[in-house]
């Protein structure tokens, strides 16, 4: 058996995986405290202002009993809308409310989709039923039984509530072990890199340490085998190489590159280009 775990992996129909941290009660419970604190805070402000709109008015029409009825129509239209539209348009909309936002949760369907109307609809038209007896005892029971602490409207609307994670800035690669006299013996002073030979030569000494030996060495000679032919250089290692090579052409700050040693047939229609745009050298045969 699985141990028990708070992450679940969704596989897309591209046969993508995708993994999750689904949200415990009590950081919902938080989350949900922020919210009521938040719409109701607004409709209490809203409350007093459109109290006193109404005492002014009535004050000077002499009418006060129609301007305070007036005034309690507007503060329950108010109260409607905080208790059963607030959530529904904010995670229709960004799929998180305030709340939410504050303690970093999210609310997605059970396939990983933002969810839509629909969905937010359901969840939180079935929160009344999440309440009974009283104090959420029947969410909590629904959460605490479901694998994914789906409260009722999360099981109705097909929806769960995760933590995503937060992007990281990627951390700048380092030479380590530095570069030895002996291995830069034979490496050009100024070495440049387009961006396909940056970007793949990145994206490999960023996965090595996940990757077999084997299968490093592998995908290390794939890139090593052209750049080195292009750059003159040679290394019996090839991911030191492309780490070496890396090191060298970041450090450089060179803003020019040359074409891509990807793309040889783009390179060669570049040269004949520029060969058909020079113009001859003076006594030069034309």
């Amino acid at each position: 058996m699985a141990p028990l775990d708070t992450d679940v992996a969704i596989e897309t129909p591209e046969h993508i995986v995708f993994h999750y941290r689904v949200a415990g009660p009590a950081r919902r419970a938080l989350a949900y405290v922020l919210d009521l604190f938040v719409c109701y805070g607004v409709v209490l402000l809203l409350g007093v202002v459109v109290i006193l709109a109404a005492m002014g008015g009535g004050l000077e029409t002499g009418d006060l009993g129609a301007a305070a009825k007036a005034g309690m129509g507007l503060v329950l239209l108010a109260l409607f809308a905080a208790q059963w539209l607030y959530f529904v348009v904010w995670e229709a909309l960004y799929g998180q409310s305030p709340g939410k936002m504050a303690v970093g949760l999210r609310v997605v369907t059970v396939s990983g989709r933002p969810i839509g109307w629909r969905a937010a609809s359901l969840r939180n038209l079935l929160r009344a039923a999440d309440l009974l007896p009283v104090g959420y005892v029947a969410g909590v029971v629904s959460m605490a039984l479901s694998s994914r602490f789906q409260r009722l409207g999360d099981l109705v609307a097909g929806t769960m509530v995760v933590v995503p994670e937060r992007a990281r800035a990627a951390r700048p690669l380092e030479l380590r072990p530095p570069a030895a006299p002996r291995e830069l013996a034979s490496l050009p002073e100024h070495v440049a890199l387009d961006p396909d030979e940056r970007s793949a030569i990145e994206l490999l000494l960023r996965r090595r340490h996940s990757l077999g030996a084997a299968r490093e060495h592998e995908l290390a000679s794939m890139i090593a085998g052209p750049l080195g032919a292009r750059l003159g250089y040679s290394h019996r290692d090839p991911a030191r190489m492309l780490a070496i090579v890396y090191d060298r052409a970041v450090n450089a700050g060179r803003l020019e590159a040359p074409p891509s040693s990807w793309r040889p047939q783009a390179r060669r229609k570049r040269s004949k280009k520029n060969a058909s745009t020079t113009p001859p050298a003076p006594g030069a045969p034309e």
